[in-house]
């Protein structure tokens, strides 16, 4: 079952559409993020091109998968910003 958390993302590729977030803000705690899990902001409507900057803060539910390798053990989905 997923845990919902808070972090701020370290850093994401917009041209490959993933990156990374840093855990409960702790840099050596880091979770891959997919352009995919990113959810859509509500004021730019459902087609709008979902990314992520350095530096924001966002919340996102925690899945683990322990049989993925280590880059993408740990995995954010339902990924929304909460500050820019």
């Amino acid at each position: 079952m997923a845990e919902r958390r808070c972090g701020i993302v370290k850093w994401y590729k917009a041209d490959e559409g993933y990156g990374r977030i840093m855990l409960d803000g702790q840099d050596g705690e880091h979770v891959f993020v997919h352009f995919s899990e990113i959810l859509p902001d509500p004021l730019k409507g459902p087609q709008g091109f979902r990314f992520l900057e350095e530096g924001q803060q966002v919340a996102f539910d925690l899945c683990e998968f322990p049989n993925i390798s280590d880059s993408q053990y740990r995995t954010a989905k339902n990924v929304r910003v909460l500050e820019d």
